[in-house]
């Protein structure tokens, strides 16, 4: 995440450039060059690619970098899915085999199909428990990570959340499936960069708490965390993160007096700066991966630049940014026509 002074960059491009490789020093003189631009870093969350990481360091080192969390654990999410899927084999393979045995005409045919269904049984029973598992501890794994707890509206601290990531662990273990133990092992490996990210909330809440008391702290907080969790959904679970998130306004507004709403803003502005994940920059990713598979990874200085001049000026048509550009954002100077217009207004202007 960078900030510019005075605003933040809210998802605009930076000047697009292609590059030969993506060594550290090839990352070195991107991050560089984005402070040359007045952006100044407050921390960067990403993969562990070791040139991102290699660069950052040496073009910001006092600044801190924590692991995404999304690539952190996207393999648990992954095999979840797996694993559902091979229950819902196992499921109609029972069946197809208990229809089977039924048509049995024999007894000793019988006997025979009996067995099987009996085996095939067993290894449905297996996969659904499994799964059920697995899914059972993951639903615990991820609201565990947000920021403030929305039970109790506590934040998280570092070493809580890495003593509970680690239980859920040793948990998912149990199920002794290969795969799983592999990955659970590289969540251990990477435990200290993964609670990294919870300093943040523990220095901003000591800040705040200066000012607001215990349970106000609490209760923004949670306002905060479903106001964060609501642009994370859609449909009735958005619904549900909207009311939470106004009934705890409600509650901490009369705690904070005349100032109220401003205190409110300051605190979400404070709580919205921290960094967890590339979220960002993987939705950014996930507009560009169209133009590069289209052109075979074979893409030109020119439609890179096409690419950054539509995604700097067109309209967010949902979410927080909604009906705004991220140059808008940038800059605070509303656009004058959509991106395609602009971009003909610039040819035209180009021209002889």
């Amino acid at each position: 995440a960078f900030r510019s002074s005075p605003v933040t960059p809210a998802g605009r491009l930076s000047d697009g450039w292609r590059a030969s490789d993506r060594t550290g020093n090839t990352w070195k003189q991107h991050f560089s060059e984005l402070k040359d631009h007045q952006f100044i870093a407050k921390g960067l969350g990403s993969d562990r690619g070791v040139g991102i990481i290699n660069g950052f360091q040496d073009a910001c080192p006092d600044v801190a970098w924590c692991s995404d969390h999304f690539h952190e654990f996207s393999d648990l999410t992954k095999l979840r899915v797996t694993l559902e899927k091979q229950a819902y084999a196992a499921i109609t393979e029972e069946e197809e085999r208990l229809r089977v045995l039924n048509n049995a005409k024999s007894e000793e045919n019988r006997q025979k199909r009996l067995q099987h269904y009996e085996s095939v049984k067993a290894d449905c029973n297996q996969k659904i428990a499994q799964y059920q598992h697995v899914s059972d501890l993951l639903d615990l794994l991820f609201p565990g990570l947000y920021f403030f707890d929305l039970t109790t509206g506590q934040h998280r601290q570092e070493h809580h959340v890495k003593n509970d990531v680690l239980t859920l662990m040793d948990w998912l273990d149990e199920c002794e499936h290969p795969k799983l133990q592999q990955q659970t092992q590289s969540v251990r490996n990477h435990i200290d960069d993964i609670g990294l990210c919870y300093r943040q909330v523990e220095e901003i809440c000591l800040e705040l708490a200066k000012t607001l008391s215990e349970a106000t702290l609490k209760f923004v907080g949670l306002a905060w965390q479903h106001d964060h969790q609501s642009h994370q959904h859609k449909g009735e679970h958005k619904k549900y993160h909207l009311a939470e998130r106004d009934f705890w306004l409600e509650v901490a507004m009369p705690l904070l007096g005349e100032h109220a709403q401003l205190q409110i803003e300051q605190a979400f502005e404070l709580f919205n700066g921290m960094v967890r994940t590339s979220s960002l920059v993987e939705m950014v990713n996930s507009q560009i991966r169209p133009y590069l598979n289209s052109c075979k990874g074979q893409i030109t200085q020119e439609h890179l630049n096409l690419i950054m001049f539509y995604h700097n000026h067109h309209l967010y048509k949902s979410g927080k940014r909604k009906g705004k550009a991220p140059i808008e954002l940038l800059t605070g100077i509303p656009l004058k026509g959509d991106w395609l217009e602009r971009l003909l207004q610039i040819i035209s202007q180009s021209q002889p």
